[in-house]
Formats: structure tokens, sequence, C-alpha cells
């Protein structure tokens, strides 16, 4: 299964992007007792796809946005438990001095400044793009989209030395034409939160939410649901 993270600090109780660093801990610690591997995104793509694989539980960590906290408290519990991660970073709001409305603190809740994606990146943390500005894709033209998928990517290479290889879907809006854009822009696949209706590919890859306003018995639930349903289903190539 592939996880979908936002924000880890302690400083929200009730913020539904916000999951607090002990109950990160203690799901990934939750994840190791029920025999979970943590994997890379391509570890992950690699093992799903192999033809007659059954290793179901296998587990990759993301994180959407880029908030400065996945620096500050996400990476060192990723380094602690040795767990590969992928960022997706909405390019345009790296180094902004803005924040996004629901927050107000300018450093708090500020997000990475590409000298901290670099030295994430440098440590070992995977970055792959969320798009340019976040928009919705599927309500912009055709060329403001494929300038938001490719445009991400390419400022992602120069600043950071590093090819962004995987795409994550802003809002989880798709459609075919979406999805051949991206496909277009040279990504290995890319990403969205489940939606039951999507069949699962290597370019609709499912990820299970999980949010503050989660607890932990709603968080184990979760993985179990997530389990059956990766249990049953395939992952096209197509």
């Amino acid at each position: 299964m592939i996880l979908a993270y936002h924000r880890i600090n302690p400083w929200y109780e009730n913020d539904a992007l916000t999951v607090r660093p002990e109950d990160f801990e203690r799901q990934i610690k939750y994840l190791q007792k029920k025999g979970y591997k943590f994997v890379s995104l391509k570890e992950y793509i690699a093992i799903k796809t192999e033809k007659g694989q059954r290793q179901h539980k296998i587990c990759c960590f993301t994180f959407d946005d880029g908030f400065a906290d996945n620096l500050w408290f996400a990476a060192p519990i990723l380094e602690k438990y040795k767990i590969p991660a992928v960022i997706f970073i909405a390019v345009m709001f790296i180094g902004i001095k803005q924040v996004l409305p629901r927050y107000k603190d300018t450093e708090k809740d500020r997000f990475l400044r590409w000298e901290e994606v670099k030295k994430m990146a440098d440590s070992g943390i995977l970055f792959g793009s969320h798009a340019l500005t976040h928009p919705r894709l599927t309500q912009i033209d055709d060329s403001q989209a494929y300038n938001e998928i490719i445009k991400s990517k390419e400022i992602i290479k120069e600043k950071i030395g590093k090819e962004a290889e995987y795409f994550c879907y802003p809002f989880g809006d798709i459609n075919q034409n979406i999805i051949s854009l991206v496909k277009k822009a040279g990504y290995k696949a890319a990403v969205l939160t489940y939606k039951k209706n999507i069949p699962e590919n290597l370019f609709t890859l499912r990820r299970t939410g999980i949010y503050g306003k989660n607890n932990f018995f709603i968080y184990r639930i979760k993985i179990w649901r997530t389990y059956l349903r990766e249990k049953k289903s395939g992952l096209s190539l197509d």
C-alpha cells in the first residue's frame, strides 16, 4: 500500500492535514508489528508489477505539498526507522513567504525552501511533482495543464539536480486526457488518493490518505481495508 500524508508536527490537534509526531511513530510501529516491509516507490512498483508476485505487506510513504515540517519532524522519524519516502512538491509554493489561508504562522506553517529540498534530496528523500501551483488540472485548458505538469518537472531537476520521476495529481483530479499529459511529460508513474471508480495502473496508483482526524482505531481500520483491497486487486501496466 501507499500511504499519503501532508504535515507532521506537534502544534495542531484538530487540523486534518496534520499528524502529530508521536502518532506518526505509533503508526509506523503498528505497521512493523503487522509485518509490513517499507519500500521506495520504485521498489513498490517493481514488486506490484512483477508477474506472479504475491507480496501484499509492502508499504510506501508519500507526503503532499512540501511543508517545512516534513524536514523538521517527519524526516528524523523516517531516518530512525530507515523508511524511504517521496515528497510531492507544489513547485511554486517552495520558498514563498505566504502560508495557506487555514494557517497563520509564517515560520511554523511555511513550505520548504529550495536549499532544504536539496538537502533532503541529498540525504535520500525522493521528490516528485505536485504540479506548479496545485490547480485542478481538469478545470484548466490543455496547454495550461501541460505547463503545470512539465514545467514543474523541469524546475525540480534544475533546482536539485535530480529527476522528478513521479507525479501526484492535485486534489486527485484526473481524467484520461490529464493522464495522457502526465505520460507525455515523461513521468514513470503517478499517484492519487484512492477512488473506488478508477482502475489502478502505473498512472493511477492508489494511496490511502492518513489525516489528523483519524484516531488510532480509524487508522487501523484504514490499513486493514487497504490490505484487503490490495489482496484482491492487481496492478495493470496499461
